[in-house]
């Protein structure tokens, strides 16, 4: 049905048709997937409501101007297809053959022949066509031109594959009568061979080949036989412009004209220097006397182009097809302007069909009825919608790549103004309102999203301080426990370390008073003394460490080496070291001076190089190493001896800690802790690590 319905109808159908699927689609989304899908984001879903929109209009608009402009297109293909019944009367100059004063009957008997020649020679005039408007553009039309005889018998078709041509006759060749137009028209049918599977077997190639090959070949020899007007070939040879072009140039019998050379075709054979091409010769197998040779100026031609249609629901091949099967010669009117066949077109904008008929009637008399001499029918097909298209094309790319544009500034408008602002905002408050909203271009906000960002930025500022007022206190809470906890580990690690020589000092010091042993008075007096040096060391070691953790010390600026001052320090450990039997190793660079504290840095080393002698074993290792770096001194001690625990790497420079209590001997622990006071009240920093055979002390400065 819908094949039949006017385009409009068509296109209205499909609307509404589209418009039913896109509800089903939005019911079914919202009903079973809206849910159940993940949310999108934001930027997404914009472009695609802006490709939606931009493009619906877009597409709406298109559609109008291509609806607009096919009208305006069909309704000149109209005009033009209505007259095209008699254009190709005026091609082939049927009109001609009849004279103009009515009853009187022209030369159609007079040259039958001619008169098939202009049939054909209107055929391969309009075996297609185009409409060119003002503008230049170009309207594809397929055509269809079929003559019949009185009795509706098909003549020709622009479906036929046909070579007509003017001719003339041996003798008239060897008179040199080729020098006037042809004498005698004819024409062969070409169609055999063409559905050979090899081309080689094909004999009408050549001349079917319009654009390659006929248009080179100047004229053709032919030996055959005659049926009417029909001439069926036995042998085909021709010459072509090229070859006559070279027997031109290489004679001196033609003179040579203003633009060209002066010559009849047949005189230039009669030189003998003619190479005539054979096509195919099968002259033996026929009797001479049954055939004639004849000689044919420019053959002619025509390329019909298959194109498949449908009407009325059937399949054709091609638009001669349809007009054949549809039997339209016995409704053509004589001498109708326009006899169009209502009845029989087709009439939409995609689709502009017209069906045109004629026929040629001869008189007597004035009383004589007329007599059908032949039938003229035309066909010619069109798309205007697909012409307007086509017409349109570069204003569907033009207006196409400005819709992009349009796309793209919204959305990158919205992406800058509202949907990158709003992001930060969800990101600084997943982030604990930690992340920094700020607007670089402060014209580019919006003013909803410039409220946001403020009453964000207010919010994020109040929970700031909130936040700093709360760490400020944890903190001072904190320094608070942990100033208790020191106290409390200072004063049991005092505590402790005074206990032992107070212990001491009181027992020896009753015995004195007790008058016991007085033969070890004097001993009893030494180590009452040694403890009580022993207690003055380490008060002196606690003020001496709280002096530099609180920055009271005042440090001095001198010049000395470093790597003299260690070898003086490990000088006084010589009998110790020789007593365990150290192995003393330097790795010292060429001498240079430090600028630092050096009494302090001496004390430093002392640490470093008693702690490593005391600990290390008998017969072990110690290597001293001093680096000077370009802004930095390096000096590491490492010894061989237990590696220390993890746990005791983190707490060594701790006061009163000992790795290895055990061991401590009679230090105050507070050695370690000294240095590093030292060390970083010079700017620098003391390290301690594990080695594969020991420990590893040294500071940077």
């Amino acid at each position: 049905m819908l094949n039949d319905a006017p385009y409009h109808i068509r296109l209205v159908f499909v609307g509404i048709l589209t418009s039913l699927i896109l509800l089903i689609f939005r019911f079914i989304y919202t009903k079973f997937i809206f849910n159940k899908v993940p949310l999108i984001k934001s930027i997404t879903a914009i472009t695609l409501l802006l490709v939606l929109a931009v493009g619906c209009t877009w597409g709406i608009s298109m559609v109008g101007l291509t609806m607009i402009t096919a009208q305006e297109v069909y309704d000149k293909l109209y005009d033009e297809s209505y007259d095209f019944l008699e254009y190709v009367d005026r091609c082939g100059m049927l009109g001609d053959f009849y004279d103009e004063d009515f009853g009187r009957y022209g030369m159609q008997y007079e040259r039958p022949d001619m008169l098939e020649y202009h049939m054909l020679d209107a055929i391969s005039m309009n075996t297609s066509r185009n409409y060119y408007n003002g503008r230049g553009e170009k309207y594809p039309m397929e055509t269809a031109v079929l003559f019949y005889d009185r009795d509706g018998n098909l003549l020709h078709s622009s479906e036929d594959d046909i070579m007509f041509f003017n001719y003339f006759t041996q003798e008239e060749w060897d008179l040199g009568m080729d020098s006037a137009s042809g004498l005698h028209y004819g024409w062969i049918d070409i169609s055999a061979g063409k559905d050979a599977e090899d081309q080689k077997d094909d004999l009408y190639l050549k001349f079917r080949d319009i654009a390659d090959n006929l248009l080179s070949i100047r004229a053709i020899r032919v030996t055959g036989t005659f049926n009417g007007n029909e001439l069926k070939p036995v042998a085909i040879y021709y010459i072509t412009d090229a070859q006559i072009q070279q027997v031109l140039e290489s004679s001196d019998q033609f003179s040579i004209g203003e633009n060209a050379y002066s010559y009849i075709i047949s005189d230039l054979d009669r030189t003998g220097r003619l190479d005539w091409q054979m096509q195919f010769d099968n002259t033996e197998e026929y009797a001479e006397d049954d055939l004639v040779t004849v000689y044919a100026d420019r053959p002619e031609t025509w390329d019909y182009k298959d194109a498949a249609l449908t009407y009325n629901g059937e399949e054709y091949e091609n638009l001669v097809e349809l007009t054949q099967t549809l039997d339209l010669s016995s409704l053509a009117e004589p001498y109708l302007s326009n006899g169009v066949f209502s009845d029989k077109g087709v009439y939409d904008l995609d689709d502009l069909l017209i069906f045109q008929g004629k026929k040629y009637v001869s008189y007597s008399g004035e009383m004589d009825v007329g007599t059908v001499d032949f039938i003229l029918v035309t066909a010619i097909r069109s798309n205007p919608l697909a012409c307007a298209v086509n017409l349109l094309k570069d204003a569907y790319i033009v207006t196409g790549i400005i819709a992009l544009v349009i796309i793209m500034a919204v959305r990158s408008s919205i992406k800058t103004c509202l949907i990158v602002p709003l992001d930060k905002v969800v990101r600084a408050m997943e982030n604990d309102w930690a992340y920094n909203v700020y607007q670089s271009e402060k014209n580019a906000v919006w003013r909803e999203t410039d409220k946001l960002i403020s009453c964000f930025t207010a919010e994020q500022d109040w929970r700031r301080m909130r936040k700093n007022e709360l760490t400020r206190m944890k903190t001072a809470l904190e320094y608070a426990q942990t100033a208790e906890k020191h106290r409390r580990e200072m004063t049991s690690n005092i505590a402790h370390e005074l206990k032992t020589p107070l212990s001491v000092i009181h027992s020896y010091a009753e015995g004195l008073k007790e008058h016991i042993a007085d033969e070890k008075r004097e001993k009893y007096i030494d180590v009452i003394i040694s403890e009580a040096e022993r207690t003055d060391g380490l008060v002196l070691e606690m003020l001496d460490l709280s002096r530099l953790e609180a920055g009271k010390v005042k440090l001095s600026r001198d010049d000395f080496s470093l790597i003299e001052l260690t070898r003086d320090v490990f000088e006084k450990l010589a009998l110790t070291i020789e007593a365990k039997k150290i192995k003393l190793d330097y790795y010292f660079p060429e001498d240079f001076l430090m600028t630092a504290d050096e009494s302090r840095i001496a004390q430093v080393v002392e640490n470093f190089a008693s702690n490593a002698v005391k600990y290390t074993t008998d017969g072990g290792h110690i290597s001293v190493k001093i680096e000077n770096q370009q802004k930095s001194v390096r000096f590491a001690i490492e010894n061989d001896c237990k590696p220390l625990a993890e746990e005791d790497l983190s707490k060594v420079w701790e006061a009163f800690y000992r790795a290895d209590r055990s061991r401590s001997g009679n230090g105050t622990g507070l050695g370690l802790a000294i240095a590093k006071s030292i060390v970083e009240l010079h700017g620098g920093k003391c390290f301690v690590k594990n080695t594969l055979s020991g420990v590893e002390f040294g500071f940077i400065i």
